[in-house]
Formats: structure tokens, sequence, C-alpha cells
């Protein structure tokens, strides 16, 4: 029974000195952030512009959270206009993403072609690189109208 009083008593005193150290930290803190940077040293410095950016990042992700959870979810009254719009636009940028693959594969067959003339290896790698990846451009654009309803 002993043991488990002095126990305590060691956790309890333990406790109150981590207490008294925090708030000496805390009366640091506080002194050195009311105090002109021209009167603190170089560690204190750093120390107070830690504690105002880690301040500011933590009122960044509050705002940012509280903006999170006021979403509202708004219905449109006819929304089949909406969505044609949205697919004619997205029917603009798939073609001409599938041109500009063609044209890349175009450049990399021109560089291809250039690496046999110049007998290069590196030309001939980059020409294959490059016509591939035109091609993979132009295959996962027409891949688009393959999975569209």
């Amino acid at each position: 029974m002993r043991r488990i009083i002095t126990f305590i008593k060691d956790k309890f005193t333990d406790f109150k000195a981590d207490m008294r150290r925090k708030q000496i930290k805390m009366k640091t803190t506080i002194k050195e952030d009311f105090t002109p940077n021209s009167q603190l040293t170089a560690e204190q410095r750093d120390a107070k512009r830690m504690r105002s950016i880690s301040k500011i990042t933590a009122g960044v992700m509050a705002a940012s959270m509280m903006m999170s959870c006021m979403g509202v979810t708004a219905f449109a009254a006819d929304g089949t206009e909406g969505v044609e719009t949205f697919n004619t636009v997205v029917e603009f940028i798939v073609d001409w993403v599938a041109r500009i693959g063609l044209v890349i594969g175009f450049i990399g067959a021109v560089q291809f072609a250039m690496g046999f003339k110049d007998d290069s290896a590196d030309g001939k790698t980059r020409g294959l690189m490059c016509l591939a990846s035109g091609f993979i451009v132009f295959a996962v654009a027409k891949a688009y109208d393959m999975f569209t309803v």
C-alpha cells in the first residue's frame, strides 16, 4: 500500500513540475511575442516566426474546414441544357487532344527518320518514344468515344 501511495505522490509531483515548466514556457513565449524583434536573439526570433506561421496555418485550416462544412447543394430546374453544353465542350477538347496526339506522332516519325539518316541510336530511340507517345495520346482521346453513351 505504501508503494502505491509513493508512486502516486511521485506521479503527482512530476505532473506538477511539468505544469510549472509549461507555465514558464507560456509566459516566456507571450513575453517574446510582445517584445520587438530587435531586442530578441536569433533563436528567439526564429521561434517567434515559427509560432506566428503555425498560428496563421491553423487559422487558414480552420477557415477552410468551416467553409467546407457550409456547402449547399443546388439543383438546376432543367438540367438538359447544361449537360448538352458540357458534352459539347468535352467533345471539342477531346477532338483537339486527338489532333495534337497525331501531330506529336508525326513529329516522332520525322525524328525516327532523321535518326536513320544520321545513323544515331539516340535519335532513333527518341523518335520512337515520341511516335509512341503521340499515338498513346490519340488512343486515349479516341477511347472517350468508345465509352460515352
